[in-house]
């Protein structure tokens, strides 16, 4: 074999022996990623703790500020006073409820997967069914009015003593417990690897004592109450006595909103318990 022959065979061999170890490491490396992807797919989208962290701080935050939002709409209108006690009837909460569209108003969808979207809308869609259900259903039947016990022909303009939220009662409570909350989430998830079921608990228990904890630092404030009919004064009638078919509005919910920082805190110290 001539020289110009030889040195032709090995610039040939060499470029195949570098094929060769290219085409080795590529396959290496898509093995390898293969690898990794499947791993991840098997975790699902919370496999980490990191993962799970970042969406309760999202989480929390979204609901506090539409939470927010929604309080300072809040109006309480159409309550009746019978003598000492005012009445609010389910229906009297005026205003919007609190909604997933709202609560998804201020969330960052870029480069995030339809899997984590689709989680962090059914923790919107879950506190939106449950506060509607108690909106609608709350009641209270003694908010109290002083002056309503005794007072001569009619009821003059006076406003409630505050009162707790948590003092009324309503039949949509239910809802808002850490079982129903929690079977609406699983009802709409994207996926059900034990990451995102994890991350559902976590999310069901912080939002059911945190809205617990809001029902009783919230309070009833400012309803004003006029009008009526109240006993005649001595000697034509019995009065001063208490007022019937006074009417009450004006009223407005005042204090802590809901604590979307007490939610992150208990969705980490549950996914710490998990981690044990």
């Amino acid at each position: 074999m001539g020289k110009y022959s030889q040195a032709v065979y090995g610039t040939v061999s060499a470029t195949m022996k570098h094929s060769r170890i290219l085409s080795f490491s590529l396959l290496f490396l898509a093995l390898f990623f293969s690898h990794a992807e499947a791993e991840e797919k098997d975790g699902g989208i919370f496999s980490t703790l990191g993962s799970k962290k970042q969406f309760a701080g999202e989480v929390s935050f979204l609901i506090e500020k539409a939470w927010k939002e929604w309080q300072d709409s809040v109006l309480l209108n159409g309550i009746e006073v019978e003598g000492s006690q005012g009445l609010l009837q389910p229906g009297d909460i005026g205003g919007p409820v609190i909604s997933a569209s709202s609560i998804l108003a201020s969330f960052d969808r870029e480069g995030k997967s339809e899997d984590y979207i689709g989680c962090v809308k059914a923790v919107a869609g879950a506190v939106e069914n449950g506060m509607r259900s108690w909106q609608r259903g709350y009641s209270h039947n003694n908010i109290p009015f002083p002056q309503g016990a005794s007072c001569t022909f009619t009821l003059p303009p006076c406003k409630n003593v505050p009162v707790t939220v948590g003092s009324g009662v309503s039949s949509g409570d239910r809802e808002m417990t850490e079982r129903a909350l929690y079977n609406y989430l699983l009802y709409y998830a994207p996926a059900r690897e034990e990451g995102t079921l994890i991350v559902f608990r976590g999310s069901a228990k912080a939002i059911s004592e945190c809205f617990a904890e809001w029902k009783d630092s919230c309070f009833i404030i400012g309803i004003l109450a006029t009008g009526g009919i109240a006993p005649q004064p001595a000697p034509m009638g019995s009065g001063p006595g208490p007022v019937r078919g006074a009417k009450g509005r004006g009223g407005r919910l005042a204090g802590p909103y809901f604590d979307g920082s007490s939610m992150d805190s208990r969705m980490l110290e549950y996914f710490w318990e998990q981690e044990k």
